[in-house]
């Protein structure tokens, strides 16, 4: 098919609409003595639906009136806009197993488990995620039985070879003797995590641990990123693992990060502004958090760095400089350090909020620089704040100028990295994509093609496909092996939506493809691609010339690889 040249915006987006307004129910996960909803069966027979098997099951169709599903709707204290609304009603009347899911889920809300805003931006051709349907199943059976939901979450086991044998794969439990739960990593191996088990569903409570939602901060680069995570059974680990436990507080500690971030009573600090923070888990919602300051921490470390490399470099040519050059010189290398001088002052001072300034070339973040270096600016007065958006240092460097998939997952771990270029490389992405058990050993994220300009415009709307926007994707087979891709929308994580492995090509320009089993290897990360032109020099950012060599594979100097337009 006829695809478009490459755009600069691949894994980045700079802003979100904005979400319709609703009210939140009051989440307490899984506490004991309240009273147990209706079991799965139970529910389906309130409303006509006849179960095959114990749990969610492949129901007989039943017909929700409008009125009826309204009053569902209703009695779980949901407010919807007009769209999702009627989508969540065409659900309800379908009588499947996702009518099913959607009835729990609903009850759930009325109970307070997890938030009403999981319904919004429910798409028309859309799905509900599949590990947010176990984990209704998990507390709907648990419920049924009579049990402690909590430990059938986190269950209890008398050693760690027991709970090597009964869990699975990126779940937890707790080994009777100890207080720190674990993590089972692998068919036959499992880690300790550095919590216990009351930490652990404070932080990832069931369904809520799946149910994120970006907010207004143009961060879903990040939030698609830390669904991708939460949604594979081996990635996760990586989130769990970046938590530390010191009595009722937490600590944050990313593997390739530039510094440890607390929260007391594993809570976010009161200041944080709401509408800048995701809806979700509140573990995900700290992450978040310490991903925006740690990134101001590797602003400031790469400010330094750079900084007192040019004024080395500033007084070496300075000793170098004839008589008649030294002077101009000399008022270079005062400029360089007054500049690293006023930073220092700057960031020492607690009344004021300094940020970094950066631009963007392609899949690379450049800092501006002028005459005396690298250029810094107070947070109320940097031209990319000039609505007062971001209150603080932390929101501006993860939703100024947007960022990449592949930064986060480099920043959590991962290695083996490997970004595609759709134009050029769709024929070894569908190889990629067709492998057995891809889902399981990878995770993939994408950027959509700029539609419109730096915001998100309605591409395929009914599937939640909006241009200028990160995703997460999973590439689908079906009985006779046609392929389809999943896409998971950061606006909400509970719902996905399938489209044609065409309107795939036709939508991304690239993906970022990740072997989970790269996590804390420290394997070499592949740097992200550069354009050049035929000449083989570096294209400007606005050239419309097809490039024919692009790939970097080093930080510092670019590879030159030819690239075949496919």
């Amino acid at each position: 098919m006829q695809v478009n040249p490459v755009s600069e915006v691949s894994f980045k987006c700079t802003s979100n609409v904005k979400p319709t307004k609703k009210v939140e129910a009051v989440t307490q996960p899984i506490e004991t003595e309240k009273t147990a909803m209706p079991s799965a069966a139970t529910l389906q027979a309130m409303h006509g639906i006849k179960p095959q098997k114990m749990g969610v099951a492949k129901p007989t169709p039943v017909t929700h009136t409008n009125y009826e599903a309204s009053q569902l709707i209703a009695e779980a204290g949901v407010f919807l806009s007009k769209r999702d609304l009627k989508n969540v009603k065409k659900v309800l009347a379908k009588g499947d197993e996702q009518t099913s899911n959607v009835m729990m889920q609903l009850e759930l809300i009325k109970n307070g488990d997890i938030e009403s805003s999981t319904l919004s931006h429910y798409w028309e051709t859309g799905k509900m995620n599949d590990n947010l349907a176990k984990d209704l199943d998990m507390v709907y059976e648990a419920r049924k039985a009579g049990k402690n939901v909590a430990d059938v979450y986190v269950p209890n086991v008398k050693s760690q070879a027991e709970g090597n044998k009964t869990t699975k794969v990126g779940d937890v439990f707790k080994v009777a003797d100890q207080d720190k739960i674990y993590v089972k990593t692998d068919e036959n191996e499992s880690r300790q995590l550095d919590m216990d088990k009351d930490m652990f569903i404070k932080l990832f409570p069931p369904a809520k641990r799946f149910t994120t939602q970006q907010q207004s901060i143009g961060d879903c680069y990040l939030v698609s990123t830390l669904g991708t995570l939460m949604n594979n059974d081996k990635a996760r680990v990586a989130l769990y693992e970046a938590f530390h436990q010191d009595g009722k507080d937490v600590t944050v500690k990313f593997k390739n990060g530039y510094g440890e971030y607390k929260y007391e009573n594993a809570e976010l600090p009161k200041d944080r502004v709401q509408k800048y923070s995701l809806k979700g888990s509140t573990g995900i919602r700290i992450l978040e958090d310490a991903y925006g300051l740690d990134s101001v921490n590797k602003a400031d470390a790469n400010f330094k760095k750079i900084m007192n490399e040019k004024i080395a470099k500033k007084r070496e040519e300075v000793e170098k400089a004839p008589m008649n050059k030294k002077a101009d010189a000399m008022k270079s290398l005062a400029g360089h350090q007054k500049r690293l001088d006023d930073y220092l002052e700057a960031k020492a001072d607690p009344n004021r909020t300094v940020v970094v300034c950066r631009d963007d070339n392609f899949y690379n973040i450049y800092y501006e620089e002028d005459e005396n270096g690298l250029k810094f600016a107070d947070l109320k007065d940097d031209p990319d704040n000039k609505s007062d958006k971001f209150h603080r240092a932390a929101d501006f460097y993860r939703g100024s100028l947007g960022g990449y998939n592949f930064e986060v997952m480099e920043r959590f771990g991962f290695g083996g990295f490997r970004q595609w270029n759709l134009n050029f490389e769709e024929k070894e992405v569908k190889a990629q994509m067709m492998k057995d058990n891809f889902n399981k050993d990878y995770v993939m994220t994408g950027g959509t093609r700029a539609s419109g300009g730096r915001v998100e415009n309605p591409v395929a709307e009914a599937a939640g496909v909006y241009g200028f926007h990160a995703y997460t994707l999973e590439p689908q087979k079906d009985e006779k092996g046609n392929l389809t891709v999943r896409c998971t929308n950061p606006w909400n994580t509970s719902y996905d939506a399938d489209i044609s492995y065409d309107k795939f090509l036709e939508y991304y320009d690239s993906v970022s493809i990740v072997d989970v089993n790269s996590y804390g290897k420290n394997l070499p990360l592949q740097e992200q691609p550069v354009k050049y032109g035929k000449d083989g020099a570096i294209m400007d950012k606005d050239s419309k010339e097809a490039p024919v060599i692009w790939y970097n594979n080093d930080k510092t100097n670019a590879q030159k690889v030819e690239v075949k337009k496919a």
